[in-house]
């Protein structure tokens, strides 16, 4: 081996090893935000406001869904459901959940097919906001939920409330994958767990500022922001209502705030079909919208990769001893880093979501905790596939992405 090769694998023995070391560091900050809210600077900070839910069919645990979104501990808001027309599966329940709590203002808001260059959940919040402009009800605050997704009874109180600090243009949660068991079957699926862990796995780099981006799923943001940042114009032609947002805020020079209080429950049942479309639709959306988040996201995981076969081969074809010492003692160190950091990822859970939550995914954090290189692989193939191609289906509707805001509906 000679000094060239040699040296180029310890460099990405260690390019590895320190990879394992942030991914550990990102979690533990994590989990300490999660452990210790500062809820109460913000607790005085209640506007009014207007909760924007689309829908498209019948979710697992929409009843449940529906039942948190009308009972939220929040002093003043009403509720807009957005549905392409009555003929959707989810409009009796719609009707169901508004004649259950008569006391929660709330309307249905028919938003009609989208157009041949819309995308359908743009078109559904963009109708929200055009009838929230003709009733002209003086709401101060817009917030964002998604269908699938169950948030807390005090969702709604964290999201907003770090709205008071001006560098704040939108506030976040994530979603945390849930595997659900199919009908008849005793557990999850193997792909809705590897999503699970997918998903998560970029929780860590979402609490960094630098890095955070806003999830359409669990959103808040002034409606003066939403304003002067044309919100509306940004969302025309687009599908994805959340890397728009983001970009809002980067043009504006203000920032997305993360707020792991408001990490939601999102309840997932995948064969392997399933998870190999929700991940190519999410990683093109992510090419197209965010080029650089993708590439990152590719190197990170072949960096991955690339670790395990300098160490294997400098274990392998060694001409010293210290390389031998070196390589076991960043296989060690890449170990200890991936458990440690699966324990913290397993406290963010508990803190975010509760005990419940925790004990339901504890097959999923185990995998999660022994199973790295199998994951994180499987991730890696998902990446390469979303290098090629523009065309995505979501809600059973095919879309081609020529770019954020030029796309084609090309059926459904």
């Amino acid at each position: 081996m000679n000094d060239f090769v040699g040296w180029t694998l310890i460099g990405l023995c260690i390019a590895w090893g320190a990879q394992a070391v942030l991914a550990m560091v990102a979690q533990r900050k994590l989990a300490k935000q999660a452990k210790n809210p500062q809820t109460e600077r913000f607790a005085a900070y209640r506007p009014t406001a207007a909760l924007i839910v689309p829908f498209k069919g019948v979710e697992p645990a929409l009843q449940g869904n529906l039942q948190s979104l009308f009972t939220q501990d929040y002093p003043d808001y009403r509720v807009m459901l957005v549905v392409e027309d009555e003929s959707d599966t989810a409009y009796p329940l719609l009707v169901d959940a508004m004649a259950q709590h008569p006391g929660r203002q709330a309307d249905i808001v028919f938003a009609g097919v989208a157009g041949p260059n819309e995308g359908q959940k743009v078109h559904n919040l963009l109708a929200a906001l055009e009838k929230l402009k003709q009733d002209d009800a003086g709401e101060e605050v817009w917030v964002f939920a998604d269908s699938d997704a169950v948030p807390g009874a005090n969702w709604m109180s964290e999201l907003v409330g770090p709205l008071l600090q001006d560098r704040t243009a939108v506030t976040t949660g994530f979603r945390w994958l849930i595997p659900q068991a199919a009908e008849g079957a005793d557990a999850p699926s193997f792909a809705s767990k590897i999503a699970s862990i997918l998903n998560s796995s970029t929780t860590g780099m979402i609490r960094n500022e630098s890095f955070t981006h806003a999830w359409g799923g669990s959103m808040a943001m002034r409606v003066s922001t939403a304003v002067e940042a044309d919100l509306v114009g940004r969302w025309r032609g687009a599908i994805s209502d959340d890397y728009q947002v983001t970009r809002m805020c980067r043009e504006l020079g203000r920032r997305v705030y993360f707020v792991p209080e408001c990490l939601v429950a999102s309840p997932v049942d995948y064969d392997f079909s399933g998870l190999r479309d929700f991940a190519y639709r999410q990683y093109v959306i992510t090419r197209i919208h965010a080029p650089f988040v993708f590439l990152a996201a590719l190197f990170i995981n072949s960096l991955y990769f690339l670790g395990i076969a300098s160490a294997l081969t400098l274990l392998i074809q060694a001409s010293t001893r210290h390389h031998v010492h070196f390589a076991i003692g960043v296989f060690v160190l890449v170990f200890v880093a991936n458990q440690v950091r699966a324990g913290f990822r397993r406290s963010v859970v508990r803190a975010a979501l509760g005990e419940e939550v925790a004990n339901q995914l504890q097959a999923t954090l185990i995998l999660d905790r022994w199973a790295t290189p199998v994951w994180l692989g499987i991730n890696w193939v998902l990446l390469v596939r979303a290098i090629f191609g523009r065309t995505i289906w979501w809600r059973d509707i095919r879309y081609r992405m020529n770019g954020p805001q030029d796309i084609e509906r090309l059926d459904g």
